[in-house]
């Protein structure tokens, strides 16, 4: 009985790997028919599908791919702008320290204008003084020089009239009297 019972084990065990291996074979065959089916309800065959998924997985390839070009340029575009506010705070401040220092001068020389502007009106009225002193001192100058040329043309014009009696003037010209007729300066004889 002992070999019989050894068929009947090995019988078991081809049965159980036969079980095992429909149950593999079936399972993909079930869910490969659940697939088909749900094909059949979409109304769409499974070559058309597998185009579509094609076309599906080439269009988000080229999504990817624009996606990390925009993450590219966004972040360059992001560093540009960083870089360009950085420039602009910075000519911020600038401008910011040129005001206070251009008030800061404007102060100084307001303050200063202040300072000297009494000197200055004082310095002012002696030079007017002083001016209106010198021009009495020309006044007198030019009017003595006058009374003197007046003087010494009478003299010399009148003994030139006593040989030329149509002189009754004079003129002054390079430094020198010359008596003539009909001139500005007369003389009296």
């Amino acid at each position: 009985m002992h070999p019989h019972h050894h068929h009947i084990n090995f019988l078991l065990i081809i049965v159980i790997l036969l079980i095992v291996v429909i149950i593999i074979l079936v399972k993909p065959a079930l869910l490969g028919y659940k697939i088909s089916k749900q094909f059949e309800e979409i109304g769409m065959p499974v070559s058309e599908f597998l185009k579509s998924l094609d076309l599906v997985k080439s269009k988000l390839l080229v999504a990817e791919t624009n996606l990390e070009s925009c993450k590219s340029l966004n972040k360059d575009l992001l560093a540009d702008t960083s870089r360009e506010k950085n420039l602009s705070m910075r000519c911020f401040q600038d401008k910011e320290i040129a005001e206070a220092r251009y008030k800061s001068l404007i102060a100084e020389y307001v303050f200063n204008i202040s300072r000297i502007k009494p000197e200055f009106e004082e310095q002012k009225k002696e030079l007017e003084a002083e001016l209106s002193r010198k021009k009495i001192e020309f006044e007198e100058v030019q009017k003595n020089y006058n009374a003197l040329i007046a003087n010494a043309a009478n003299n010399i014009c009148c003994k030139a009239r006593v040989d030329n009696k149509a002189i009754d003037s004079y003129l002054v010209s390079g430094n020198m009297i010359v008596c003539a007729s009909g001139e500005k300066s007369r003389i009296s004889c």
